[in-house]
């Protein structure tokens, strides 16, 4: 089973996949849709890559074009072209447009994004059989929990998981958390500022949240300094009118390159290049640009003034809502990728000495919600069937609870099991993991009140147990074979669930009086 985690963003969206063996996260590189984002964040640090696909859709008569394909084509500003979905989903904006598709909205148009994307994988990934887990954000949660509801019943997506993106980012640097800590997230990316005061709630024991205690948002982002740059190029080259226009489409990017070429520490300058034709002839303009000049511009434009406001009315609020003072934040967790600017790096820094975590600003969120609770608990129920005399029908009877700590105490679940039919040399042992989702069908089920196993499940239920062992059963070796009679109570199972969170089993047989089987691994839940 894979654990594929999806951040969908304002200005860019990851889709990661969660490495089990080595216990770390990687954001997946999809071709024609994503692009690679690098970056440095010390001078003596080696170049880290994140991969990421521009939260774009562009709807054309054949189909659709997402993330990159949708740059390539030149259609950002296509009037066909959906951008900011993300926001106007949290805002709760259903104001359509026309299109291709019809008349869409942004929750409309974000569907067909996240679907198509997700099409895109559906040859590595399964929906039923792997876990998707989604990052929200933390202001309009039950929103965006409706919304998604809708794309994932529509992918038949069986496992889900949701995460609060504040959470997520607390989870992708923090270790332990403590009931008390308070964390300052401050998420800058394209096109907007957000930051937040939280504390990670510690009662939600099988989805941890955030719950925000001071808040302050802007529409202020990597965007504006693109547009410094290209304005002030603009202004230093003469440039206005229809020949600035003319300019404008291949200039942006261009100052989005300075702009990340200047949050590079090695990088002590840099230039701007750009094309135009003037009385038929080509002319190339350069623009020289250094670090103090860069500095210069968005001191003068004010925007780290705008930056600093943002935070201090976000902590502001924290302190008159919650009570919460600046000394009482843990850390200052950074996401986003404006956050790596040089001079936003400082500003924190000023503001938060030694407490500021930024070394994962683009993956952070997916990092985190791979990892999931860093707290040893279970997340999901884990369960068996079981035949109730009272009420002469079979039901699930839980193995263990989410929130149960592991490794468990040697104590364990114990269970009887017999065989099903007389002679039998094999019995095999299932484990069912239980979901939220509503069940549409379930193939293998465990034993009856007397550990009788059963080949087809005859639990009726709403929810949704999926069998995690179906194709790798363990078997319990009966010799001398199965009496149904004698055997009531001959072999006495014992599960336990160790440190690398897999599920075991001791097998005792009171007939032949041996261990058949000792702590022996089952599954990994």
């Amino acid at each position: 089973m894979k654990k594929i985690i999806v951040d969908f963003g304002n200005s860019n969206t990851l889709v990661a996949v969660y490495d089990s063996e080595e216990e770390k996260v990687h954001s997946l590189d999809i071709p024609g849709i994503s692009q690679s984002i690098s970056y440095r964040l010390h001078e003596n640090s080696d170049l880290q890559t994140a991969h990421v696909i521009p939260s774009l859709v562009h709807f054309h008569e054949q189909g659709i074009w997402i993330g990159k394909q949708v740059l390539d084509r030149d259609l950002l500003e296509h009037p066909e072209t959906w951008r900011w979905m993300k926001r106007r989903i949290s805002l709760g904006v259903k104001k359509r447009r026309k299109t291709q598709r019809g008349l869409l909205n942004a929750f409309e148009a974000g569907k067909e994004f996240l679907v198509t994307l997700l099409a895109y994988l559906s040859d590595s990934f399964s929906f039923t059989d792997d876990e998707f887990v989604f990052t929200l954000p933390v202001e309009s949660f039950e929103d965006f929990e409706d919304w998604l509801e809708e794309v994932t019943d529509f992918l038949q997506i069986q496992r889900v998981r949701i995460l609060d993106e504040a959470t997520s980012c607390i989870l992708g640097y923090q270790g332990q958390i403590g009931k008390d800590d308070r964390f300052l997230i401050f998420d800058f990316g394209c096109g907007t500022l957000d930051v937040s005061c939280v504390r990670v709630s510690l009662n939600e024991v099988k989805e941890p949240r955030a719950v925000p205690l001071g808040r302050a948002g802007r529409d202020l982002g990597g965007i504006d300094i693109d547009t410094l740059v290209a304005e002030a190029f603009c202004h230093e080259h003469s440039l206005g009118g229809k020949k600035r226009r003319l300019a404008e489409a291949e200039l942006l990017p261009r100052s989005e390159q300075l702009k990340i070429q200047l949050s590079d520490p090695n990088c002590e300058s840099a230039e701007l290049k750009l094309m135009t034709t003037e009385l038929g002839k080509a002319r190339e303009l350069v623009s020289i640009w250094d670090r103090s000049r860069f500095e210069g511009l968005l001191k003068k434009s004010d925007f780290l003034k705008e930056v600093r406001y943002t935070l201090d009315r976000a902590l502001e609020e924290a302190a008159l809502q919650s009570g919460v003072r600046r000394d009482a934040i843990k850390k200052v967790i950074v996401t986003g990728g404006t956050s790596i600017v040089p001079q936003v790096r400082e500003l924190l820094e000023e503001s938060f000495p030694d407490r500021v975590e930024y070394e994962r600003p683009f993956d952070a969120v997916v990092r985190g919600a791979g990892r999931g609770w860093v707290v040893p608990l279970l997340q999901h129920d884990y369960a068996i069937e079981s035949y109730n005399r009272e009420t002469k029908d079979f039901e699930f009877k839980a193995l263990f609870k989410a929130g149960t700590e592991y490794p468990t105490d040697t104590r364990g679940v114990k269970l009887w099991s017999r065989g099903s039919y007389e002679g039998m040399t094999r019995i095999g042992i299932k484990v069912f993991e239980v979901s939220k989702m509503s069940r549409r069908s379930l193939e293998v089920s465990l034993v009856d009140e007397e550990g009788v196993l059963q080949e087809e499940s005859q639990v009726r239920t709403d929810l949704k147990y999926i069998c995690l062992n179906q194709e790798n059963p363990t078997f319990i070796l009966a010799d001398p074979p199965v009496d149904l009679k004698r055997d009531v109570k001959r072999f006495l199972c014992t599960f336990q669930i160790d440190e690398k969170r897999r599920l075991c089993v001791t097998v005792e047989d009171k007939l032949a009086q041996k261990i058949l089987l000792n702590q022996h691994p089952i599954i990994r839940l």
